[in-house]
Order: C-alpha cells, then structure tokens, then sequence
C-alpha cells in the first residue's frame, strides 16, 4: 500500500496533475499506531510534501459494513468491540469526493474533512436497525481473538498487514487507546450544505438488503 501509493503520487508529479483527494481513515495526529491508520498518516505525510495540491478525506466507519457480515441471521449485530463507533455512509463520502475535486484546489486545498455522522453502541445499532425494518435485531459483541483467528487463519482471503490490523484497531478502540472512534465529527454539511445520513435514516434506505441478510 505505502509503494503503491508513493508510485502514485510520484507518477501524479510527473504528469502535472494539479490535486489528489486522498480517501484516508479516522484518524488523529499521534492518536493511532493501528497498521492500516499508521499507514494512511504516511501517505498523507508524503502527499503533502510533493508539491501537489491535496485535500483528505477521514471517513470512519462505513455504514455498509452491515451489508458484510457484520449482520448476520436470524437478525444479529455481530461486532467485536462494546464501545461507541462512529459511522458514514459511502454515500455521503463518495458525494463529497466529486464535489471537492469539481471545485478543486482553489476552495478544498490543503484541507482535512472528516466523516463520522453518528456514534452508536452495539445495543443502539440493534435498536435502530429494528426501528428502520421492523426486524428484530440484537447485539452480539464478540471475543476480539476470535476475529484474529478468522482473519489470519488457515485460508484466509485476507492482505496479512489487514489481517493483523482488523483485530488491533477493535483491541485499541475497546481499551480506550482510540476512543475518537466513537465521536461525532462531520464534515458533509460544510461541504454538500446538507446534513449527512444517519445510521436510522441509512437503514431505511437499505431495509430490503438488511431484511434479506436477516432472512426475513
């Protein structure tokens, strides 16, 4: 990731490209030492000294993770943490995204945007997704191990650096180490002038997908 990346940018210099959004993580300067966060801090230190116009983007944790196996039947809420995450959805992102780069550098240069619209416990994540489909959902906080075992073990489809990084970010998040994850910090407003999608109005809009993930 770090060498491509570099390739990237250096190839992004060489052929006059006048601005680079960069879709990073939630991060905060020396707050994170998580392989995948510590990586994008890298990047964004080496985009910022190439010269090229730059702006990053910090989503935390996408809404479409509970299209991914963080739900699962008969309705369940499975995560491996039992603290607040903040969420964003793609949608908002991704909006954001085609709007700083049509407006380009002169009003979105050299500028940090963060995304985390709504905080939510794993029991608060149950009860909104119940309120949204009419589904019951429960909570299920996991033994962060178990996560690792499944990452890395045996005929994992996983990258190994995300591999180890998965089940470090949910350790550091639930020992307080990132407790940032869990806050609100949003940027959609100040960029698209309007307010960005909760996790209950998201929910509303995905209901047939959450409802067939349920097996209802």
């Amino acid at each position: 990731m770090l060498v491509q990346s570099k390739t990237l940018i250096d190839a992004a210099r060489r052929n006059g490209v006048k601005h680079i959004v960069h879709l990073g993580v939630f991060t905060r300067e020396h707050d994170s030492y998580q392989i995948v966060f510590s990586w994008h801090q890298l990047i964004e230190a080496y985009l910022r000294d190439s010269g090229i116009a730059w702006t990053n983007l910090h989503p935390n944790m996408f809404m479409q993770t509970f299209l991914t196996g963080w739900v699962v039947k008969p309705g369940v809420y499975s995560v491996f943490t039992s603290k607040p995450i903040g969420f964003t959805a793609v949608e908002d992102v991704a909006e954001a995204a085609a709007v700083i780069l049509m407006e380009g550098p002169e009003k979105h240069g050299g500028k940090d945007y963060w995304f985390s619209a709504d905080a939510l416990a794993p029991d608060q994540v149950a009860e909104t997704l119940t309120a949204a489909t009419g589904h019951k959902f429960t909570a299920d906080v996991r033994d962060v191990e178990s996560f690792a075992k499944e990452m890395g073990g045996p005929g994992s489809t996983y990258e190994s650096g995300y591999a180890k990084g998965g089940p470090q970010f949910f350790r550091e998040v639930e020992h307080g180490r990132m407790a940032y994850i869990g806050t609100v910090v949003d940027d959609t407003k100040k960029i698209l002038g309007r307010e960005p999608l909760l996790v209950k109005e998201w929910a509303k809009l995905h209901a047939n997908e959450l409802l067939e993930i349920a097996g209802s």
